[in-house]
């Protein structure tokens, strides 16, 4: 039986259904309703909530998929922290007390920061880590340590998955939205020179990779394979759209001054740091991920053509 948290976020919502489809023994617990699954299969709990514990021990769970994570760039940093880390604390605490065995949890490829710049510290298996001013990405490594670190302390195995930018049909967050929209318009920004290879990975592997993922130990990288520079991502895009590619660059330093002034003052949707990211390079080699979770069914093309045309 595996304990689902997030279960009504953009991957959780997409993994449910795939468990109800393919039968798998699953319960999901959110604080908001997933109205799709059926009562028996879904409790609204925060992850905070130490009743969690009677929930795996009344189910007979052993094994947790923990997707809950705060996105909103917007949230105060004393709540974002709290439900990031005590709510995956309590997770951990609940699963060794009432037995749990398996955990997985869904990272973010977004600890490995800006590679060029000095001030970041390796991980256990030596990748260098740089998150800077990301508090979603510093959380992120904070909750990896602390489940790394109760899988030497307790009889658990503990798989962290790292992912690229997540897509799925029609869109995805963030970068897949901005590609459904280049597919309409044709219109899509660069900022400054930047054009850093880009690794995108699909929702369907992502479910793939945690159901492989369980009883396995380790760091892995979740993404398709091979790469592609951000602009051309931008280009596919609009070809696949039938758009004449309208790319506006962007002068990088005048760029982040306003949009990091216009943050500051409350009138702009996202932080400068989500622009700065335009720029990184976190792309990864995948090798030790397809030899032991297997190889992603999904190219970066075919993510974009599903994006497209979905």
């Amino acid at each position: 039986m595996i304990l689902l948290t997030g279960a009504s976020g953009h991957i959780g919502k997409r993994m449910s259904q795939r468990f109800l489809r393919d039968g798998i023994d699953f319960i999901g617990i959110d604080y908001v309703v997933n109205p799709e699954l059926p009562e028996y299969r879904f409790k609204k709990l925060d992850v905070r909530d130490t009743s969690i514990a009677d929930l795996i021990e009344k189910n007979g769970v052993d094994s947790i998929i923990h997707l809950a994570f705060c996105t909103n760039p917007k949230m105060d940093a004393k709540t974002r922290d709290d439900i990031d880390l005590n709510g995956s604390k309590n997770i951990l605490e609940c699963a060794v007390k009432k037995g749990g065995k398996n955990i997985v949890f869904a990272s973010s490829g977004r600890v490995y920061g800006d590679q060029k710049r000095k001030g970041g510290f390796k991980d256990v298996d030596g990748s260098y880590l740089n998150p800077g001013e990301d508090d979603y990405a510093q959380n992120k490594i904070k909750v990896e340590n602390i489940f790394l670190k109760a899988a030497k302390e307790h009889e658990l195995k503990v798989a962290i998955l790292r992912f690229a930018i997540v897509c799925w049909q029609g869109g995805g967050a963030g970068m897949g939205d901005m590609f459904k929209s280049t597919s309409k318009t044709g219109r899509f920004f660069t900022l400054g020179d930047k054009n850093p290879p880009m690794q995108l990975v699909h929702a369907d592997d992502v479910i793939d990779d945690c159901l492989n993922a369980i009883g396995k130990e380790g760091i892995f990288d979740i993404a398709s394979e091979g790469t592609m520079p951000l602009v051309e991502i931008f280009l596919e895009a609009a070809k696949l759209g039938g758009k004449k590619p309208s790319p506006i660059k962007l002068p990088e330093k005048l760029t982040l001054g306003v949009v990091r002034l216009c943050w500051k003052l409350g009138v702009c949707p996202v932080p400068p740091l989500y622009l700065k990211m335009l720029g990184y390079d976190i792309t990864r080699d995948l090798s030790n991920t397809i030899s032991t979770l297997g190889k992603p069914k999904y190219t970066i093309q075919q993510i974009l053509r599903d994006i497209v045309e979905g």
